[in-house]
């Protein structure tokens, strides 16, 4: 799958997205380490709905753009905006993973009528003192996201095969950098005050091998959205898009196509 570029933004910023897929939009918003390529669990996706899964400022070849952001969520949020108004996109559903929940739930807080349905899987931006997560940015620097897997071979099978060990590595140090400038050193947004303003039916997932995002951060922020739901990806690390494609795709499916919380272990 080819990248793609746009110019969205009075300042004219170029986007790198992938598209691929027919019928409802669907916005992707990416997890710390950005976009491993069109993912699989994008690809499922795209067989039934038009997936745009753009890398946001900061990540991978946008990694120059990060000094234009502000480390608030307005920036981002009207970043995101602006990508749909350049696609001419009037709505979307829109799905986040980890900081990409985060993107997602301040866009359809601040801009209701662009998200048509919600799924944050593994969701950061809310501190919570009673469930506090390994922190991200404090790993190892020889294998900087390990702990965003459930198992440690995923990353050297998800990240490191196949390419250039080096080269893969300082990519994956500049996104967590770039994730780090909007979540370092505790990972509270702020976001919890401005959840309430969420009107998309939303699904809030957790997974129950996620070091980062414990468990009960997914109970908090489906208290704080009006009629959230919530459900569990089992055997899942905080990535669950790349462990498990096929249970991700089918919960985001069975959601916005039918309303359901598909069962998934």
């Amino acid at each position: 799958m080819k990248l793609q570029t746009i110019e969205a933004g009075a300042e004219g910023l170029t986007v790198h997205y992938y598209r691929a897929g027919k019928g409802e939009p669907l916005l992707y918003l990416h997890h710390f380490l950005g976009l491993v390529d069109f993912e699989p669990a994008l690809a499922k996706l795209a067989e039934h709905f038009d997936v745009i899964a753009p890398y946001a400022p900061g990540w991978g070849p946008a990694k120059d753009d990060l000094p234009r952001m502000n480390v608030g969520p307005l920036d981002l949020t009207l970043h995101q905006r602006d990508v749909l108004d350049a696609l001419q996109v009037d709505s979307a559903h829109v799905v986040g993973v980890g900081i990409g929940a985060w993107m997602a739930a301040e866009l359809a807080a601040i801009a209701p009528a662009r998200v048509r349905k919600l799924v944050l899987v593994n969701p950061v931006g809310m501190w919570l003192k009673d469930a506090v997560g390994e922190d991200p940015f404090a790993q190892s620097p020889a294998a900087p996201s390990e702990v965003l897997f459930a198992e440690p071979g995923y990353r050297r099978q998800m990240l490191l095969e196949g390419r250039d060990p080096m080269n893969a590595l300082v990519d994956e140090l500049l996104a967590l950098r770039a994730s780090a400038k909007f979540l370092w050193p505790i990972m509270e947004t702020g976001v919890s005050r401005r959840l309430s303003r969420i009107k998309a039916p939303t699904l809030v997932a957790t997974s129950s091998r996620d070091a980062v995002v414990p468990a009960a951060h997914g109970a908090a922020w489906q208290q704080r959205i009006a009629g959230a739901r919530l459900t569990t990806l089992k055997g899942a690390g905080h990535l669950a898009e790349l462990e498990q494609p096929d249970a991700f795709a089918t919960l985001v499916r069975e959601f916005i196509s039918a309303d359901r919380v598909a069962e998934v272990a």
